[in-house]
């Protein structure tokens, strides 16, 4: 029996999430999450947050502290993070933040051109070649062929292979995930990240209920936006 992984996560720290830190992590335990990464958009508290729960009850899956950050060119991931980083730097200025704090580059949704978060192509490709980490499953992705294309990035820039639900409500944590024979540290990460199998493609189904997660997660902002909490 292999150990799941889940590694791109929202509580409600970010702007358009809903569930609690407690929240998240009792619905990952109970989709099977062994290890998660909680990635806010901009944010570290709910990263924080999280990793205190973690280890106070090891019922709960092992947390990775990340972040979500929102670069001049688009969004990248900074995982095993020790504290936040600021938004709007370059992509190569993040990077360098990210591996100042001994952290692993995270590239999420490399080619899903239905979101405005995603970089630019010459970005992805560039970023690619210095990147630790490249995720081909995303929870939320309309369109098979964005994974497929993520899959030969990794491919040609030899990055390993991630896998996220980007989840942001109850429904979507666990969908997507990669399996490895052991729980890494920080330290084994990468080593064993070599290992490690994504979930297979999304089918009919899956692509139908991320439509709807995005809509509503589109909802969810213009409601925060109008009445802020």
């Amino acid at each position: 029996m292999g150990f799941r992984l889940d590694l791109h996560n929202h509580t409600n720290v970010s702007t358009d999430g809903l569930l609690s830190p407690r929240q998240l992590l009792e619905r990952a335990g109970a989709r099977g999450i062994d290890l998660i990464g909680v990635t806010d958009h901009d944010e570290f508290a709910g990263a924080e947050e999280c990793v205190r729960m973690s280890q106070e009850d090891p019922r709960l899956p092992r947390v990775i502290a990340g972040q979500e950050i929102t670069t001049s060119c688009g969004e990248l991931i900074g995982l095993y993070l020790t504290e936040r980083i600021p938004e709007g730097l370059s992509p190569e200025q993040t990077t360098a933040s990210i591996q100042a704090q001994g952290g692993i580059v995270y590239l999420p949704h490399p080619y899903d051109t239905h979101r405005r978060s995603t970089m630019g192509r010459q970005h992805v490709e560039q970023l690619a070649l210095s990147c630790d980490v490249i995720e081909v499953r995303n929870g939320r992705i309309l369109d098979p062929a964005f994974d497929r294309q993520a899959l030969a990035l990794a491919a040609r820039s030899g990055a390993l292979l991630g896998a996220g639900s980007d989840a942001h409500y109850a429904g979507e944590v666990g969908r997507v995930y990669v399996e490895l024979t052991e729980l890494p540290s920080r330290t084994t990460f990468l080593r064993l990240m070599r290992l490690a199998r994504p979930v297979p493609e999304a089918g009919l189904r899956d692509t139908l209920l991320s439509r709807g997660y995005r809509l509503r997660t589109g909802a969810n902002k213009a409601r925060r936006f109008i009445h802020p909490v």
